[in-house]
């Protein structure tokens, strides 16, 4: 049976949007969970998020602005829909067995065995719904001494190498890498595992159990540092820098980045900051003696970029069709027309903040076109519709609101 769009303000009705009709019941908290199930919203998915009665999620508290405004919780739970639920108590876990009944796929990442001491573990809910996705993002996987314990993004990368890795290797300084990483990468293969299982069951006619992890997802991030070392024992021990994949300031101190790693660019990008003579001396000829003159090279090209500005060398060197951009900061990306033009970033009406601006989805399909459904939304919000729609009436509702269940 069709499901009536109730967001027609903010969004026109997602029919041909690619998941329209799949329900999730989302438990995920902070980061790591919120941004793949908010990456499923704008597919069309509809979210029931699942929180706490009084305070809710934690993450809509981090960094919380003067005038209310939480980018934290607005950026990773727009488009869903807020329930709020004991789970302790019996009338509590009634309700979720109810909407257990109705979902295709349950998301959680609470520290492991949390919900199988609720009553709500796989082995428990697949009784209720046998073709259930149960979707779990946990630190470091279901196996091994690791597997009971939590994790937050820091954990992760100090444990998968990745600090070590951007420092330089052993002997440096561990250096965290921003924007929760772990978090973002985990949530994004955690996404993908859903889709995957999504297509599996339509295919299959199966439910079943989704492992992923945060040590899953930095491993594989690091692929090509960690096949190497598998294969060779290689291990960095400082940070090598390459000058033609590189970023230099121009005359008045504004950045921009080159990226020449084919044959055919490295001449072209000499010619295009007027050093011809790179091409031909014996220290820059070629690939290996670039490497092996690297200190001397970059120094050549940093004086190079000195003598004129940003949009001279931008200009000269895509006209030759070498790879290079901009260094942006944040002000300078959203005044970048590219990002708008490609929905990356957007225009998304909001009840409390006129004129709000989001990151939009990276994903654009042309036949099953994908949408943002909303902001991120209050405490509770949808509570009383979804029991409405489970069959309660106002009276049980109020009865359950006074109990502190809801």
């Amino acid at each position: 049976m069709m499901r009536v769009c109730t967001l027609l303000k903010i969004s026109r009705c997602s029919m041909n949007a690619p998941l329209t009709g799949i329900k999730i019941l989302d438990f995920t908290r902070f980061q790591n969970g919120p941004h793949a199930t908010v990456m499923l919203s704008d597919m069309g998915a509809e979210i029931i998020k699942i929180e706490r009665p009084g305070d809710g999620d934690p993450g809509r508290s981090l960094g919380r602005e003067e005038d209310g405004f939480c980018a934290y919780f607005e950026a990773l739970d727009r488009g869903k829909k807020s329930m709020t639920i004991d789970l302790a108590t019996e009338q509590g876990a009634i309700i979720i067995r109810k909407l257990i009944e109705e979902v295709d796929v349950l998301t959680e990442n609470f520290r492991p065995g949390l919900l199988d001491n609720l009553g709500f573990g796989y082995e428990d809910v697949r009784k209720i719904n046998p073709q259930l996705i149960y979707a779990v993002n946990s630190g470091f996987g279901p196996e091994g001494e690791w597997a009971p314990r939590g994790s937050f993004d820091i954990v992760t990368q100090g444990m998968t190498g990745a600090m070590l890795g951007q420092a330089g290797g052993p002997g440096n300084t561990p250096i965290q890498i921003p924007w929760g990483l772990a978090d973002q990468v985990g949530s994004m293969i955690f996404a993908y595992g859903i889709m995957s299982a999504i297509v599996a069951r339509e295919r299959y006619g199966v439910g079943q159990k989704l492992d992923t992890s945060q040590m899953g997802a930095m491993t594989t991030l690091q692929t090509l540092s960690i096949q190497r070392y598998l294969h060779s024992n290689y291990e960095p021990t400082t940070r090598r820098i390459n000058p033609v994949f590189y970023s230099y300031a121009d005359a008045v101190g504004d950045w921009l980045t080159i990226g020449v790693l084919t044959p055919k660019h490295w001449p072209l990008l000499c010619e295009a900051i007027n050093r011809r003579d790179l091409i031909t001396n014996e220290k820059t000829a070629d690939p290996f003696a670039r490497v092996a003159n690297s200190e001397w090279l970059q120094y050549q090209l940093t004086e190079s970029f000195k003598k004129n500005t940003r949009q001279y060398w931008l200009d000269e060197l895509i006209k030759l069709d070498v790879p290079c951009g901009p260094v942006y900061s944040y002000a300078e990306v959203s005044a970048e027309e590219q990002f708008w033009l490609n929905g990356y970033l957007t225009n998304l009406e909001h009840p409390n903040f006129p004129g709000h601006r989001t990151v939009g989805s990276p994903i654009q399909l042309t036949e099953t076109p994908i949408e943002l459904q909303g902001p991120a939304p209050e405490l509770g919000q949808h509570t009383e519709e979804i029991l409405l729609q489970l069959g309660y009436t106002w009276d049980q509702i109020t009865e359950l609101r006074d109990a502190c269940i809801i």
